[in-house]
C-alpha cells in the first residue's frame, strides 16, 4: 500500500545523472532520523522540501529504506524552511550565512523575488553583479530542470527520460522539442521512434506531417541496418515498411522519400535507398579493394616469384618438418605472393597453421607486419598463435571517442596486414580499416565463412567471395589430430547439412542431452555449470563456462539463464543495484556498448573485481582492469547466459548450448555452427534432437541488402 512522506532533503547520497536514480536523505516532519529514500527523481536537490509516495522496504545490506514511486517538490513555506533550501548548497553564490541575511531582508517573498524580480538581491550587503549572476544562473537551472520534468511527465515522459534529455539540450530543451521532437531520435540515447512519435502525437503533431514521415522512414531504414544487417532497402521495400509503421498511405511515403533523398537526408540510387553513412562506406570499401585489384595486373614485377616463394617453401618444410597438402600450398604462395588475399576454412582444417607459416615467410623479408581481430579475445589467440602482438582492428586504427585517428591522412605503418575473423567485421568497421592501409600494403583475410555474419549492416565476408575479385582458397580437409574432436567433426557435419550422431561416450568431447521440457533443460543447464562440468573437469564455472541461446526472451533465452545462473553462482556476495540491474563481486559482465574512452567494446567480456556503493565497479577485462562510475553501469549487464551473435570472435573452454522447438524463429544451421565452434575443449547441447535437425535443415539465412558484389564486379581503378 502506497504512503506519503512529507520533509526537507538533508543530503544526496547518490544520483546518476543519465537516469534520475537518486539515494537521498530525507528529515521526514514524522521521524527522528533522516530516512534513506531512492527511486528516480532527477531534479531533487539538497535542501529542497518534497513530498513523497511509496512504500518501506528492508534492503539486504542497507536496512530499511523507503523506494519512491512518486514525488513532488514542494515549496517551503516557513522562514526555516526557506532558509534552509537556500543555504543547502543548492544555488551557487548562496551559502548558509548568506541565507540568512537574505531571508531576513525578504522574508516569505524570497522565493517569489528570486523567480520575478531577482536584480532586487542587490539589496543585500555582499551580493555583486558577479555573485548576482552565479545566482540567477543557478536558480534558473534549477527552473529549467523542474520545468521541463513537469512538461514531459504531462506527455507522458519518464523522470528519468527528461533527465537525460535535459542533459543533451539544456536549457533550449522544451523549444527544442516543441520544434521537432522526432530530433530526439539522434540526440538522445534510448529514445527511439515510437518514444519520439508519441511525444510528437500528445503535443499535437498532425499524423501525416512531413517531419513524422521522414522520421519514419530515416528510422525504418536505421531499423533495418541495426536489426537485419542491411545496407540499404529497395524503394518499394521502404515504402511499405514505412507506411506500415506509420499509418499512412503508400503515397505520402513516396512523396516524403523524394523530398528527403533530395535533401540528402539519404540516397536514392537507382531505387536503392541507403542511410549516407552506409552508402559512402560501400563505395570506398569497393574503391580501396579494385585499387588493390588492379595492383595485381600492373605491378607484377613487384611481386616475390611462385620459384622464389617455393624454394623458402622447401627450406621451412626441412627445417621444421610442416609438409602441407596441395591447398594449404597454393594458400601460402597466393597470401605471400598477392597484393589481397581471402584465406577461409572451418575448425581443423589448418587456417592456423597456414597463418604461422605466412608470418614466418614474411618475417624472413624483413617487411613490417601487424595482425589484428575485431575482438580483443580474438586478436590474444592470434598473436599467441602466430607468435606476434595482435591487436583489436579499434586499438590499430587508434580509436578514441568515436574518432578513428589512423585514416587516410595517417595511415597504419605495416606493410602486410592480416586480418583474422572477418566473418564478424561490418561494412562501417571495414571502411575505417581499408581508409588507414596505405595503397602498397599487402592484405591477407582470414575467416570462416559458415559463422554468422557481423552484427552490424554488411556482409562483407561473404561479399568479398561472392565477388570473385579477390584471390582466395578455401581449406576443406580436415586434419588427423583435429579429426579426433567431436566439436570438430559436428560442426563439418552441421556445415554439410547432416546431423551429427552423438554417442556421449566419456572419452567425447561434445555430447547432447535430450530433455524434452523447458524448465527441465534449465535445471540441467544449470547442474551442468554449477557442479557436474567444475567436477568432471576441473572448470571455474565462471570463467570457463559460457552459456549460449539463440534468444533473449523465454525460460532458455538469454534474461531468464542470465538471472537463475547468477543467483546460483554468486549468491549473497557484495553487490550494488540500480534499479533492476544487479552486478556482485565475482560477476561476469558482458559490455554492450562501444566505449572508446575506456577502450572496451560491445561483446567484451570481464570479470567484476571490485564494488562500491558510491564509486562503482572495476572489471578485468583479459588483464586490463576497467573502472565504471555508477552512472556508467548501464554499460555492463551479468553474462552467465550470453546470445550466439554477440558471442563471435569467442572462444571458451567450454560451451553449454539450449536448443529447444521454442526457438524454432531461430533455428538456423550457421547459428548453431557458430554455437558449436565457440568452444575450445567441450560442447554440450541441451534440449531435443528435433529442435537440432530443423536448425541443419534450415540453410536459407536472411539474405541482407548489399550492393558491394556489384561494385566490386566493376572494372576496377588504374593505379595513380
Amino acid at each position: 500500500m502506497s504512503i506519503t512522506l512529507e520533509g526537507t532533503i538533508s543530503g544526496i547520497t547518490f544520483q546518476n545523472d543519465d537516469n534520475g536514480y537518486t539515494v537521498l536523505l530525507l528529515q521526514a516532519s514524522d521521524e527522528i532520523k533522516p530516512v534513506t529514500c531512492v527511486g528516480t527523481m532527477p531534479s531533487v536537490s539538497q535542501g529542497e522540501s518534497v513530498k513523497l509516495q511509496g512504500t518501506w522496504s528492508e534492503h539486504q545490506k542497507f536496512g530499511r529504506q523507503f523506494t519512491v514511486e512518486h514525488y513532488e517538490i514542494v515549496r517551503p513555506t516557513t522562514i526555516a524552511g526557506i532558509t534552509r533550501l537556500l543555504g543547502s548548497g543548492l544555488i551557487a553564490g548562496i551559502g548558509p550565512v548568506r541565507a540568512e541575511i537574505i531571508v531576513q531582508r525578504f522574508g516569505l517573498a524570497t522565493l517569489d523575488i528570486l523567480d520575478n524580480t531577482p536584480d532586487r538581491l542587490r539589496e543585500v550587503n555582499g551580493i555583486g553583479l558577479k555573485t548576482l549572476g552565479k545566482i540567477k544562473e543557478a536558480w534558473q537551472r534549477q527552473r529549467n530542470i523542474r520545468d521541463l520534468t513537469l512538461f514531459l511527465q504531462e506527455i507522458g515522459v519518464s523522470v528519468g527520460l527528461a533527465a537525460r534529455i535535459y542533459k543533451v539540450y539544456g536549457a533550449a530543451a522544451k523549444e527544442k522539442i516543441s520544434g521537432d521532437p522526432y530530433a530526439l531520435l539522434d540526440d538522445v540515447r534510448g529514445i527511439g521512434f515510437i518514444k519520439a512519435d508519441r511525444i510528437a502525437q500528445k503535443m499535437g503533431f498532425k499524423h501525416d506531417s512531413y517531419k513524422r514521415i521522414r522520421a519514419g522512414i530515416v528510422y525504418t531504414l536505421a531499423d533495418a541496418a541495426d536489426s537485419d544487417g542491411h545496407c540499404f532497402l529497395p524503394a518499394e521495400t521502404l515504402t511499405a515498411r514505412a507506411a506500415e509503421l506509420l499509418g499512412v498511405s503508400k503515397e505520402l511515403v513516396i512523396f516524403a522519400l523524394d523530398h528527403t533523398a533530395g535533401a540528402g537526408i539519404l540516397i536514392n540510387e537507382n531505387s536503392r535507398i541507403y542511410l549516407p553513412s552506409y552508402y559512402h562506406a560501400e563505395k570506398k570499401v569497393a574503391e580501396f579493394l579494385l585499387k588493390i585489384i588492379a595492383r595485381v595486373t600492373s605491378s607484377e614485377a613487384d611481386r616475390p616469384s611462385q620459384g622464389s616463394i617455393k624454394q623458402w617453401l622447401a627450406d621451412y618444410r626441412r627445417k621444421t618438418g610442416w609438409q602441407g597438402d596441395p591447398k594449404q600450398i597454393e594458400a601460402v604462395i597466393a597470401a605471400v605472393g598477392q597484393p589481397v588475399f581471402l584465406l577461409t576454412g572451418g575448425p581443423g582444417t589448418g587456417k592456423t597453421t597456414i597463418l604461422q607459416v605466412i608470418v614466418s615467410y614474411f618475417r624472413s623479408t624483413g617487411r613490417h607486419m601487424a595482425l589484428a581481430a575485431p575482438t580483443g579475445r580474438a586478436a590474444q589467440r592470434m598473436g599467441s598463435l602466430a607468435g606476434l602482438s595482435a591487436q583489436t582492428i579499434h586499438r590499430l586504427l587508434e580509436c578514441k571517442g568515436g574518432i578513428f585517428f589512423r585514416n587516410e591522412s595517417n595511415p597504419i605503418a605495416a606493410e602486410v596486414l592480416i586480418v583474422d575473423e572477418m566473418s564478424m567485421i561490418d561494412l562501417l568497421l571495414m571502411r575505417h580499416l581499408l581508409a588507414a592501409v596505405k595503397p602498397t600494403t599487402s592484405l591477407i583475410f582470414v575467416g570462416d565463412d559458415n559463422q554468422l555474419p557481423s552484427v552490424g549492416a554488411g556482409n562483407v565476408l561473404a561479399d568479398l567471395i561472392a565477388s570473385g575479385r579477390i584471390p582466395h582458397v578455401r581449406l576443406t580437409t580436415i586434419f588427423r589430430q583435429a579429426a579426433s574432436s567431436k566439436i570438430v567433426t559436428a560442426a563439418h557435419a552441421i556445415m554439410k547439412g547432416t546431423v551429427p550422431v552423438f554417442d556421449n561416450r566419456k572419452t567425447d568431447n561434445c555430447f547432447f542431452i535430450v530433455q524434452n521440457n523447458p524448465a527441465t533443460c534449465v535445471e540441467t543447464i544449470v547442474n551442468l555449470v554449477a557442479r557436474r562440468l567444475p567436477q568432471r573437469y576441473g572448470l571455474d564455472p565462471i570463467a570457463d563456462i559460457q552459456v549460449l541461446s539463440p534468444m533473449h526472451k523465454g525460460p532458455l533465452g538469454t534474461q531468464n539463464l542470465t538471472t537463475v545462473l547468477q543467483r546460483e553462482l554468486i549468491g549473497t556476495a557484495d553487490a550494488i543495484s540500480r534499479g533492476a540491474l544487479n552486478i556482485f563481486l565475482g560477476d561476469k559482465v558482458l559490455q554492450v556498448r562501444n566505449d572508446y574512452d575506456k577502450s572496451v567494446f560491445n561483446g567484451d567480456i570481464g570479470i567484476v573485481t571490485a564494488v562500491d556503493e558510491e564509486t562503482g565497479v572495476s572489471v578485468n577485462f583479459d588483464g586490463a582492469i576497467v573502472h565504471y562510475d555508477v552512472k556508467e553501469l548501464d554499460e555492463l549487464v551479468p553474462a552467465y547466459c550470453m546470445s550466439i551473435h554477440k558471442s563471435q570472435g569467442c572462444e571458451f573452454k567450454a560451451v553449454v548450448i539450449p536448443l529447444v522447438t521454442q526457438h524454432y524463429i531461430l533455428l538456423q544451421r550457421n547459428l548453431v555452427y557458430t554455437a558449436i565452434t565457440r568452444a575450445r575443449q567441450l560442447c554440450i547441447l541441451v534440449g531435443t534432437l528435433k529442435a537440432l535437425s530443423i536448425a541443419v535443415s534450415n540453410n536459407q539465412a536472411v539474405q541482407r541488402y548489399s550492393s558491394l558484389v556489384e561494385r566490386l564486379k566493376m572494372n576496377p581503378e588504374p593505379m595513380l
